[in-house]
């Protein structure tokens, strides 16, 4: 595995017509076999987002559908299924949190750069705010 990979990357992979949907392939498209990470807060994430009518429109998925569309992306051989976080995860996550101030994805955002810093490979994404964790070897991508 090279890098974790936010949400905020696979689902313009997955959806037709994204606004990202050119710059996050034009990444997905360099990966190699098992390079990129996928843990279970982006399935979830991935899932939520694929049946929320806000997000999908007309194009909203029924629950089925949408474990579906994520399993062929576990499929893929791109992909690296992260199970098991490092021991260091813990102590990163929270030194990732610690004198803060609360915002609605300071949990999960830290959460993944835990990750990414814990596995000492980048964190990819198109949300800046990850440039607010340090040590964290970042790759962002803009978008359209």
């Amino acid at each position: 595995m090279r890098c974790v990979v936010d949400a905020n990357v696979l689902l313009p992979v997955l959806i037709e017509g994204h606004p990202h949907q050119r710059a996050a392939f034009d990444w997905w498209e360099q990966c190699g076999d098992a390079e990129a990470g996928l843990c279970l807060p982006i399935r979830m994430a991935l899932l939520r987002l694929l049946t929320n009518v806000r997000v999908m429109g007309s194009s909203t998925l029924r629950p089925g559908a949408a474990w579906d569309v994520v399993q062929q992306l576990i499929e893929d051989p791109r992909v690296s299924l992260l199970e098991t976080v490092p021991d260091n995860h813990g102590a990163l996550w929270r030194a990732n949190v610690l004198r803060r101030e609360p915002t609605p994805d300071l949990w999960t955002d830290a959460w993944l750069a835990a990750m990414a810093q814990a596995g000492d490979v980048d964190m990819v994404t198109f949300d800046r705010g990850f440039r607010s964790f340090p040590k964290l070897k970042l790759v962002l991508l803009a978008g359209a």
